[in-house]
Order: C-alpha cells, then structure tokens, then sequence
C-alpha cells in the first residue's frame, strides 16, 4: 500500500470521534469519509498549462431523532470541526419532519479488505514531472499538425470509509486514473474533432502514447466533415457513446426512484422482453472485466452485489439501499447513493456493465452496407419518455461514413430521437457486439465506472441536423 494521508487508524478515529459528538440524544448516527489525493494536470491548445496535487477529505455525518433525521457535511475534520458538524446535524434533525417511512441504520456486515489488490502503487505516486514526460511527444505532434490537445489526466488515491453507531465500521482505498484526450482542428471555426479516454485503477506510459495517437490520427481523419441527410442510420457506437446511453439507463430504470415514480421499464416488465437477446445488463463494483475501478461497498458500509438487471433481452430488477430493499421484501444489493451536493437517499447502480459479444471493432463495421460510426455522444436526454427510454442527442467528436464494410469521410452533427430498448432490440446476436469492451466515467459523478462495449444498431432514427 502506498503512503497516504488518509490511513485507515486515523479515519476510523475520525469517524468515531463525529458520531461520538452527536452525545446521547440520537436514536442513531451515520458517518461517511470520502478522501481523494490526486495529482491534477490539465491541458488546453496542446500545452500542459496545469499541474497540482489536491488533497481533500470529506465527513458526512447522519443524525436520527425520534424518527426524523438529517445531514451535516464538513472538511474541518479537527475536533473543533467535527464538533461543528455534529452540533449542525443535531439541530438539523430537531427541526426535520417525522419521516413517514424512517430510512433504517443497516446492521453491519463481512466485508473483505480489498484496499491492496485495488492500488497500483505507481499509478497512486504519479507526479506532474512523470506526467508532462509522457505528454511531451503528444503536445508537440498537435501542435506540428496544427491541433489543438485539450483534456485532462488526474491520478491517484480515493478513500472510503463508514462507521455507524450500529456498529458497522468499512474501509477502503484503491488507486484510480482519470486521463480524457480532446484534439480539435485548427483554426477555430473548423469542425474536426476526435476524443478518446479511459478510467482504470492503474496506467501505464504506453497506454497514453496509444491513446493521443489515436485521437490525432482520428482528428486528422476527421477534417472537411460532410453534411448528411436525417433519416434511420445503421451505426457502430463507441464505448464511449454507449456508456452515455448506459448511464441514462440508470437513473431512469434502475433506481428505487424510478420505480417508486413510475417510470422505470424494469419495474412493469419483470420477466419479460424489454429490448433484444445480446443485450445483457449488471451492476458489478468487483469489476470483472479486469478493468476499471472497484467499490466493494456502498455509502450504508454494504457490500455491493452483483445484480443482473437485464439478461438476454430480459427485465430481471433494480438495485437496492436498505431502505428500498426492506420495502421490496429483499435485503439491500449494496447500491445506497447519497451525494453531498445534491441530498437525496435512495439506490443508485453506479458500475453497470453491457455484457461483452464474439464481434471484433472491423467485424462489426464490416457488417454495415451505408452508415455511421459514432465516437461519442452529449447533450443526451433520457426523461423523454421513459418508460420506452427514449432518449435524443447530438453527435460529438470524430463521426464517420461507413460505406461497403469500411470507415469513410467524417460527418457533421446529427441529432438522434429513438427509444433505447428499441433500438438495442435491433441488434443482431452476440454478432452485433464487441469482444472488446472501455470503462468511462461520469462528468456528474467521478466515483461511478461503467463498462461497455462497441454496438452495431441497425436503423438509428436521426431527426435533425441539431
């Protein structure tokens, strides 16, 4: 294990020092760490412009009185500042209303410590010397070719920790690289643009020199996008769009939320066909492709299950916190979400997988007589409809004719409308999806890491050229 500021003897103490401050009058308490120590740099016009470590903790703490509760948040994590935090929370949860449904304390459980086979020590102790060398080539060959890098490349450790006063006391640390290559076409105005990235426990100097080399061969490629017309498209999607789409999935099927407002797919279709045979969809923190990073238990301190959410076409259910699996007649699948920034409880998957095919990148396009392949998606909206989950968004970054089984001229942005379990349903076989398979994380949320690989989906319907 590398050397960290956040050793696991000083935040357990800290944790039993907040719940500690809460005194005798709360029926129960609830502390939650989360530490990050990263080395951030950052790149703009094919210059390395930012370079910086961060270090930065945070404490959670619950208070429930009399069947009402509340949260208190601080990074003062001195006495004086647990203090604080304990004293807020109390006064929060004197002031709460009764909840009708009071969220449970869960009861602790076995958990494995899987902090060391989660770090690779290299990747934890990158510094921003190692990280300008390896970036060097890669900012001279944009800048001879006249485009301009952009991105990030933040490494380093992740901490989590939950202690309660029922006696649940979890730790975990693992190491994580964040590295998102941009290449855009000089001079502004231009429209070629390619994108590549990668969220993994560890990385390697290789690794980099591949991923800029493709986003510059790919941005080059890309100069002179053509226009082309709407219509139903035949498309490759990229892990990159996929996960975009994957992450949509979450929230408007896979949650308790979901469920409890009426719009999840999963929740009227238990046991029946939602979309086609090759797709298969699981929740999976111990993430069993071998790549990306794990999370061996929730905010709660519960281990995370794996939990089929859809098999072969099949609607199997939804991921659990406490609260929402007691509500269900089930235990928890180890899934509670609660971010600080925006409180909510309830489940939340935040490492889904599609299930990887027998198909390689070329068999896949080699499948499509006329149409697209697709980098990467944004602007995407999934609460269109969705109980189809349909979804709509613009294309972004280094899209391409496929003509006769083979990648052609760039195009220009297209916007897509179509239900998502359709249009998965369309997918032909294990045939239709890759062998290969990327790990992506969420601009909105850091700590999740989705899995996916390539899709070949026949008759994609774009609507608009925006």
């Amino acid at each position: 294990m590398t050397d960290s500021v956040f050793g696991r003897a000083w935040v357990q103490e800290r944790l039993h020092h907040a719940v500690s401050a809460l005194g005798g009058e709360v029926a129960g308490a609830e502390a939650v760490f989360r530490g990050t120590e990263a080395h951030h740099s950052r790149i703009a016009e094919s210059t390395l412009l930012q370079a910086g470590q961060i270090d930065e903790g945070r404490l959670t703490l619950r208070a429930v009185i009399d069947g009402r509760e509340a949260r208190a948040m601080t990074t003062d994590l001195s006495d004086a500042g647990l203090a604080l935090c304990a004293q807020m929370a109390l006064e929060r949860a004197k002031a709460a209303p009764r909840a009708a449904e009071p969220r449970l304390l869960p009861a602790p459980r076995s958990l494995e410590d899987q902090s060391a086979a989660c770090t690779d020590a290299a990747t934890a102790s990158l510094d921003a010397p190692t990280k300008a060398r390896w970036l060097a080539e890669a900012l001279r060959a944009h800048e001879k070719d006249d485009l301009a890098l952009a991105g990030r490349f933040h490494t380093g450790l992740v901490t989590t920790a939950v202690y309660s006063s029922r006696g649940v006391n979890s730790f975990h640390q693992g190491s994580f690289s964040d590295l998102c290559l941009s290449a855009l076409e000089r001079p502004a105005g231009h429209l070629a643009s390619a994108y590549r990235a990668r969220f993994d426990a560890a990385i390697t100097e290789s690794d980099v020199d591949r991923m800029w080399r493709e986003v510059r061969d790919e941005c080059v490629r890309a100069h002179d996008p053509q226009r082309i017309d709407p219509g139903s498209w035949d498309v490759v999607l990229a892990p990159a769009a996929v996960t975009e789409l994957l992450e949509w999935l979450g929230d408007i099927a896979f949650t308790s939320k979901s469920v409890d407002d009426g719009m999840s797919f999963i929740s009227a279709n238990l046991g029946e066909r939602v979309t086609g045979e090759a797709i298969t969809i699981t929740d999976d923190a111990s993430m069993p492709a071998g790549i990306g990073v794990p999370m061996p238990f929730d905010v709660e301190g519960q281990p995370k299950h794996r939990v089929e959410l859809v098999e072969s076409g099949v609607a199997k259910g939804i991921v659990h916190d406490t609260q929402s699996g007691q509500k269900a007649g089930c235990q928890t699948t180890g899934h509670a979400q609660i971010d600080d920034e925006f409180p909510a409880s309830g489940s939340r998957p935040a490492h889904l997988h599609i299930q990887a095919g027998e198909a390689t990148l070329d068999e896949l396009i080699g499948q499509v007589d006329r149409g697209l392949f697709i980098t990467r998606l944004h602007y995407v909206n999934g609460m269109i409809e969705p109980r189809r989950a349909v979804m709509t968004g613009l294309l972004r970054d280094g899209a391409f004719l496929i003509e006769d089984g083979k990648l052609g001229r760039a195009v220009q942005t297209l916007r897509f409308t179509d239900s998502i379990l359709e249009a998965f349903g369309r997918i032909p076989g294990a045939g239709g999806v890759s062998r290969d398979v990327e790990a992506h994380t969420s601009w909105f949320n850091p700590r999740t890491c989705h899995v996916a690989p390539y899709l070949y989906v026949p008759g994609l319907a774009f609507t608009s050229g925006r």
